[in-house]
């Protein structure tokens, strides 16, 4: 996958207000960059984003465009990654895959990302795909610096840094 242009963010989250209160101006932005965004989550965060849509101050366009994308939980198991990324394959947008969940889900979620990318790369070549993992933070411990080292940057409710930006003392191994 030498010629593909994979960027791997991950953010860390307390439950699952906390990741929709964060994920929200990152998907504005990732929206405004018109790129398509494909949602794979381990719980149903539909209520959560209709709420704090109906709380913030962004235009109806927006609301209607972040409404839009799919905020059901994804059953890895039945619901078909490699069917939606087919589907999309003949637009000219990049693409944007939000992984939310546990570790043990991220990584199963990244494994079947990874073959479908890897099946369908010669489509894929002129694209820019981004992988950002949200991981639930109760899961893990002492790990972190293992998720990190996956990452070339992570996202807050600041935005996207780089991972030395936001933990000083890091230095990828």
């Amino acid at each position: 996958m030498e010629d593909l242009k994979i960027k791997r963010v991950c953010g860390f989250n307390v439950s699952s207000i906390h990741f929709s209160v964060m994920i929200l101006p990152y998907i504005n932005k990732e929206l405004e960059a018109e790129k398509n965004i494909i949602t794979i989550l381990e719980g149903n965060l539909e209520k959560n984003i209709q709420e704090i849509l109906s709380k913030i101050t962004l235009n109806n366009e927006a609301k209607e465009k972040i409404k839009n994308i799919n905020w059901k939980a994804t059953d890895i198991e039945k619901d078909n990654i490699e069917k939606c990324l087919k589907q999309i394959l003949t637009e000219e947008k990049d693409l944007s895959f939000i992984v939310y969940g546990r570790e043990k889900y991220i990584n199963h979620v990244n494994e079947k990302i990874e073959k479908t990318i890897k099946k369908y790369e010669k489509f894929l070549v002129n694209k820019n795909i981004t992988i950002t993992n949200c991981y639930t933070i109760d899961d893990f411990r002492e790990n972190i610096r293992e998720i990190l080292n996956k990452h070339e940057a992570m996202f807050n409710t600041s935005g996207e840094k780089k991972i030395e930006d936001i933990f000083t003392d890091y230095y990828s191994a």
